[in-house]
This record gives structure tokens, sequence and C-alpha cells, in this order.
């Protein structure tokens, strides 16, 4: 079994094919990726020559209703010795729960003619997400109700809380559901809304619309039937069940598009530009707000590599399966039987027997950022083996099939395959719909660490903001992980994450070309993005970094900014219409390749650790039933 890519698809893939005896018995899995570690998208390295500082790819956060990927995790942690393994104890022990969002109301909307923000605490649902269950988002509708009768009572109105009444709310009775929600609306509209009151209206009107759709759309042709909806758009959808186009677009639903990247092109400051499939983000919405078990976010207490990909690369490799580093895929060759050969570069060499890829921080096997040269052999070129346009290898290599394997797991998003399997796209339409249709919408995206020398002046607590000014308008105190790494006492005082969407840079050459300096090129334009954002913005949330509400770099002791441009690491969107054109990850157009990650069919269709790890899994699963292993 030879997986191609060591993102959460193929890593999860990896894991589920060697958890058992019987799989292992079944199976020989090696998965192969480029460079020095392990997590796609969500790789994370420690910097050793600044303080161990977690480098990542993004704001990474788990939500309430991983339930695959938090399951996996589970399973890990339980399979392993805690710190004796370099691990946490625990996934509880990995990750703290997060129940505060302060969302921003733009001047135009709500501000009053400037930007006004207000945090919410999502209710704590029971359970631990761990534990979930599918049956979670099948309530969701219920909870919902709920929720919205609270606000009745907030807003002084009793009798909008009567068509929200557990025994009147019926999916079963969806066309009467619909009239009473039709009804909710209608009565919400009619009342005298105060001033200070629009989160509120906006609150109930959006929920109002989500469950009046909900009941027109969804529950007549059962509880989970989202895909009658994604070839309109979420915004344009709510719309039309009711919701003011004012509240179709205020900063409860900008979040949404801004945690998606739905915006075409990476475009984030024109409305016209966002997009989403309907019912991809209904059920998105549903999840995030009454179906998730316990907090509806939760923050990692270390780098997402250190989390997430040590505890499940170091059971893969107990469990007898191989992991080659160092492998940039260049050509996947398909025939009539399907996978034929790959070919590949050999980026580096082990000086030793073996590499190994881990570094020890704060007590736990972390991925360092950079390669662990002196395990190299010493003519290994410095090479940046995460950019694709830099070509730096020491050899060449290549696997065929019946040799080196006898299937093929692809777990490599379409904007970086689609260069790999021109074969394919001769043979395959539907393969070649795909890369149309799913993989060309994939947007870069903007990634910024700062670690500050002070506190910052907001004084609310610990909160991950959404729906600010754009383009960095998503932000999460991160301030936790400082006590993870390793900065003198009082050198350090915050640690901050801003996230974004961002256009691709213009006339940017297809990375079989090598320019290794478009990288730099991209990072240095992400800088002066970020040098403005924080000149004009940064005052309103971080005062005491300012003076005259003016930016102080002299605040900034260290910085991260990257933008995501290489294939491999672009966002994969979820625009309407789009889902129809994805692939099963037990695709049956190649006879001996499966896929995996978060650009195939799953529950979520969008873009996330939970929908790869499922399709991971999913294909797994798939190639042990095809193999009558239990």
């Amino acid at each position: 079994m030879l997986i191609l890519g060591g993102g959460c698809g193929g890593v999860a893939a990896a894991h589920a094919l060697t958890a058992s005896e019987a799989r292992r018995a079944a199976f020989d899995v090696t998965l192969v990726s480029q460079g020095w570690r392990i997590g796609g998208k969500g790789a994370s390295g420690r910097n050793q020559s600044d303080h161990d500082r977690i480098e990542e790819h993004g704001l990474h956060l788990f939500l309430g209703f991983y339930r695959k990927a938090f399951g996996i995790l589970r399973d890990a942690y339980a399979s392993l010795d805690g710190p004796a393994d370099g691990v946490f104890a625990s996934v509880a022990e990995a990750f703290t729960p997060q129940h505060e969002v302060t969302l921003w109301a733009s001047p135009n909307d709500g501000g009053a003619g400037r930007w006004k923000h207000y945090t919410l605490r999502a209710p704590e649902w029971p359970g631990m997400p761990w534990d979930a269950d599918p049956a979670d988002l099948e309530r969701a509708p219920a909870r919902l109700a709920s929720l919205l009768r609270v606000g009745a009572r907030q807003a002084d109105a009793p009798h909008l809380a009567e068509p929200l009444a557990r025994d009147r709310l019926d999916p079963a009775d969806a066309r009467e559901s619909e009239s009473l929600m039709r009804w909710f609306l209608s009565e919400l509209k009619d009342m005298d809304w105060g001033l200070g009151l629009h989160v509120l209206r906006d609150l109930m009107e959006i929920g109002g619309a989500v469950l009046r759709g909900y009941f027109a759309d969804i529950a007549p042709h059962g509880w989970n039937a989202w895909h009658r909806i994604d070839h309109l758009d979420f915004r344009r959808w709510l719309i039309s069940h009711g919701a003011r186009e004012q509240a179709a677009w205020s900063e409860m639903i900008r979040v949404l598009y801004d945690l998606a990247f739905a915006y075409r092109g990476g475009d984030a400051d024109d409305v016209n530009d966002a997009d989403i499939a309907a019912g991809a983000c209904l059920k998105l919405v549903l999840d995030l707000v009454a179906g998730y078990r316990h907090a509806p976010m939760w923050r990692m207490n270390g780098g997402m590599g250190d989390v997430v990909f040590t505890p499940l690369v170091k059971c893969i490799g107990r469990n007898g399966g191989e992991i080659r580093l160092f492998r940039r895929i260049t050509r996947i060759e398909f025939d009539d039987g399907g996978v034929l050969r790959v070919h590949m570069q050999v980026q580096a060499r082990p000086a030793g027997a073996r590499y190994d890829p881990f570094i020890r921080v704060d007590g736990r096997d972390c991925w360092p950022s950079a390669p662990l040269w002196d395990q190299l052999e010493p003519d290994t070129p410095r090479g940046r083996f995460e950019n694709p346009w830099d070509h730096s290898h020491v050899g060449t290599e290549m696997l065929e099939r019946g040799r080196d394997f006898d299937h093929v797991i692809l777990a490599i998003p379409p904007a970086a395959s689609a260069e790999l399997t021109e074969d394919l796209t001769a043979r395959s339409p539907l393969w070649s719909d795909m890369l149309e249709h799913v993989g060309r919408f994939s947007v870069a995206t903007h990634s910024v660490q700062l670690w500050v020398d002070r506190a910052t002046g907001w004084l609310e607590s610990d909160t991950v903001s959404g729906a600010y000014a754009p383009s960095l308008g998503t932000w999460a105190d991160m301030t936790h992980l400082l006590t993870h790494e390793s900065w003198p006492e009082g050198e350090t005082r915050g640690c901050h994450y801003l996230v974004s969407v961002i256009e691709l840079p213009c006339d940017l050459p297809p990375f079989t070309v090598g320019a290794p300096e478009v990288v730099a090129a991209a990072d240095a334009q992400g800088c002066a993005v970020t040098d403005a954002w924080l000149h004009d913005n940064a005052w309103r949330m971080w005062p005491d970094l300012c003076s005259n509400t003016v930016f102080d770099p002299a605040r900034v002791v260290s910085r991260h900014d990257h933008v995501n441009i290489a294939p491999s690491e672009r966002y994969v969107r979820t625009p309407p219409g789009s889902i129809a054109h994805r692939l099963p990850p037990d695709w049956d157009g190649v006879p001996n390749m499966s896929l995996a990650g978060d650009w195939t069919i799953t529950s979520i269709n969008g873009g996330s650790a939970e929908a790869a790890m499922e399709s991971g899994l999913t294909a797994a699963d798939a190639l042990a039933r095809r193999h009558g292993v239990a």
C-alpha cells in the first residue's frame, strides 16, 4: 500500500490501515512525503534558532464537532505512553476548550460609523468531542430553537417563543414547522427594535431563517439532505428564507465566510466575490452552533505538528508502517490497470541508518522548522524542500506497480496533483472535471504570528476574534503557547495569530519550473500587507501595542509571516455547484487508486482537518472491506 502525501488525509489512512493486527497482516503500508516533516497544510515547526517558537501555516483550531478527527487522536494517544513517548498524556490534555468568540460590526452595519466589537459565550453542550456521535447534528435544529427561545426572553417578546416550543417544531411535519418559522420571522420584523439591539435582532433573524430554510428545503427529504441546496450560495439562500440582506451579510455571516476562506480569487474586500455552497454551510452553522460537544472550538496546547501528527506518526511506525521523508513526487504514470509508476526526486538522504525527524521541546517530541542537517549526508543541498519551485535533490526514485506497490492512496490536493496526473486527466473525464470545478478554486492564505513584549490592552477574556477589517480580520490570542516554547522569563508576554485569504501573485509559474524565489517574494508582499494592516487597524484590538493609534513595531519581539502559495498549501474552497464534481475516497475510476483529502466527498465537503481525516479513514475502511479485513 503506497500513500502519496503526508497531510491529514494520508496520515489518517496510514493510521487506519495499521490500527489492528488483522490490517497489519493484510497491508504493508508506506507513506511518502516531501521535506523533513509530516502534516501538509497542518505542518508546524519549532524554530530552534528563535526560542523554539511554533511556526504554523495558519491559525489551527479543532472544532467541537470534529467527530472523526478527535476520535482518531483519542485512540492514538491512548495507545501511547504519554510523556515517556514524547506526547501529551491524552487527547484531553492536548486541547483546551474555547467558548468565547468576538465579532466585529462594521462601520456600515451596526457599528454606527466605526468598528464595534462584542463577545459571545457559546453554551456548553453535554459530552466531549472525542466521544461524539453523528446524532449530535440531528439534534442541532431543536437546540437552535432552544437558543432562539432564550433570545425571545431577552427581547422581552415571549410571544416569539411560542412557535419554538419543543412540541411544535417537528422535522416529521416539516411543512407545519416551516410555516411556524415564517410567522416567527414576520413577527420579528414587525417588532420595534431599540438602539443597541441590532446584534440580538440579527442573531434571531439568522437563526429563524436557518430553521425555516431547514424545514422547507432539507427536512422533507431526510434530516441531512444538505446536497439539495449546494447549488446555491448560503447568503442568498438565507435571504430567500426571510433574512434581510443586512443580516445576511452581518458579522455573524461574514465570520463564516472568513472561516471557510470563501472568496473567489482570494479577494476578501469585495462581498460580490463571497460564495459558499449553501448545504455545506448550513450544516456547518448547525454543527458550530448546536452540534458540538462541550465547546465549539478547541485550542491546541502546542503546534499542530506536535499535537496531531507526532502521536499519529509514532503509532504508524510502531504498527509497522513506513514513512519515507524527502520524496518529492514529479509524475504519476497511468495505464489501463491504474497507477503504473510513481516518479520522485529524492531531496536528501540520511547520513546514518535512519533520519529521526523529532526534537525534544518542553518534554515532547516536536517537528523542527527546518531539516536536521547534521543527520543528512554532508553534500545535501540546502534546499527549501517544501518550496515546490525549488527542485534541489540528490537523486531520483521510481516505484512500479507489482514490484513496489499494489495499490495507491492519492492524498495530494488537486491544485498540486493536477501537474502530476496529466495521464489520468487525458483518460478520465471525471478526474478532469474535478480538477476544473474543485481544484481550480483553491485559494492562497496568509498567516501571521506575532510575539510581543507586553499585554495588548485587550480587556476581555482570551478570545478568538473574527469578521474584523480585511485583510487580516481573524485573530486569536495564543499566549497560552508561550509556556510550551523556550522564551527567557519576561522577554515575551503575548503571542497572537492572524490569518486571512489572499490573492495569488500575478504570473505565478507552474511548479514544474524552477523558480524558488517566488515564495520569498510572496512572503515579502505578505509582510507589506501585514505592516499596512497593523498600522491602520491594530489599535482597536491592541491599544497598548500602539502609540496615538499607530502600531509600534518595537513591541514585536519575533514575527513569522508566510503566504501559502504552494499548490499543496492552498485551501480547497466549496463554491456553489462544486460539490457535485467531488470524487469519493473509494472512487472506482482508477482500479488500484483511492483518494484521501478534504477535497473529496465527505460529510463536511469543505477544507478542514476533520474532512481530510474522515476521507482517509473512509478510503482505508473501504480497502479493508474489499480485502475482507475487519
